[in-house]
């Protein structure tokens, strides 16, 4: 082999550890590792990463030579794959794998004891959520950003958003500013869906979210969306929904949060890292549709041009009170 040739397999590898090395800072999941890698694995390095992102994290809970005949390929392939996403062997993956499934199902009761009275909360709060805004950027994969800015950019789709018990507040408030930038944006509620469904086409494009101990009717409106034509942006955490592998786009954040309920504050972050993307790609596109917006309200009594706020009222006189 020439020196050439050395050269680009060292720079390959030190982009490798590189790659490795900033996710594992952040701890982040075998998922997130192998995603991180995908574009420039080895054509049969790539049939094992997408074996195991199809039924993650089960086909890599069996043996080495299970998952390398899921894959087609040899069981020295799947090897190196984990050795390039930095696993010192299959043993250690699959004890990574066994304790993001612990992880991923933990309920707020058992998070109780993480969290010490003899802290001051407010600064506990700044460090958490500070470090899980930085996290949640350092690790985000941006190929799938940006093919979800494209997705929600473009004027021929038309775009949905729905979510969880508790995450649906992010998918209304993802619509809500959209709908501000763009037509045809609708918010999904759980009954909205089965609805939705009866109506789908290609150009639909379906923002999920869908966060720890993730919710089963959610996920499967998400595949059934996907079966039937509609392309799907995940919002979802390390651990990863199981809807990730019916996804277009998988956008993960942190759920660490100074108390133990998980936090979305992380989540709300991406969002609005979504809008500024969308903003940046459509241009001038929206400044019409802004001011028809801003005088629909108008006309309605909701405010007024120099920026005060009308309560709304259901006074004859539309003065609140």
């Amino acid at each position: 082999m020439d020196d050439l040739g050395i050269t680009e397999r060292v720079a390959r590898y030190i982009s490798d550890l590189v790659e490795t090395l900033r996710y594992v800072c952040y701890m982040q999941t075998v998922s997130q590792l192998i995603r991180v890698h995908l574009p420039a694995l080895p054509r049969a390095e790539m049939l094992v990463a997408r074996a195991l992102l199809a039924n993650y994290p089960a086909a890599a809970l069996d043996t080495v030579a299970s998952l390398a005949t899921d894959a087609g390929v040899s069981a020295p392939t799947v090897l190196r794959l984990m050795e390039r996403i930095g696993f010192d062997g299959y043993a250690a993956l699959q004890g990574a794998l066994r304790h993001e499934l612990y992880e991923r199902t933990l309920a707020p009761i058992e998070q109780l004891s993480d969290y010490g009275a003899d802290e001051d909360p407010l600064m506990r709060s700044q460090a958490i959520f500070s470090r899980g805004i930085v996290e949640t950027f350092e690790t985000m994969n941006p190929v799938d950003f940006h093919l979800a800015v494209a997705m929600l950019s473009s004027a021929k789709n038309r775009i949905y958003a729905t979510g969880g018990r508790f995450s649906s507040i992010l998918a209304k408030n993802l619509i809500l500013a959209l709908e501000v930038l763009r037509p045809h944006t609708n918010y999904l509620t759980v009954e909205d869906r089965t609805t939705m469904l009866a109506d789908i086409a290609l150009n639909d494009v379906i923002v999920i979210v869908d966060l720890r101990r993730y919710q089963s009717n959610t996920i499967e409106f998400g595949r059934e969306a996907k079966a039937r034509g509609a392309k799907i942006v995940l919002l979802t955490d390390r651990w990863m929904s199981p809807l990730a592998a019916q996804s277009d786009a998988v956008l993960t954040c942190s759920i660490d949060a100074p108390h133990p309920l998980d936090s979305m504050v992380p989540a709300m972050a991406v969002t609005e890292a979504l809008l500024a993307g969308v903003v940046d790609s459509l241009g001038d596109t929206p400044v019409e549709r802004m001011r028809r917006y801003d005088a629909a309200w108008d006309s309605l009594g909701f405010s007024n041009r120099f920026g005060s706020r009308f309560e709304a009222t259901d006074d004859a006189s539309g003065v609140a009170p």
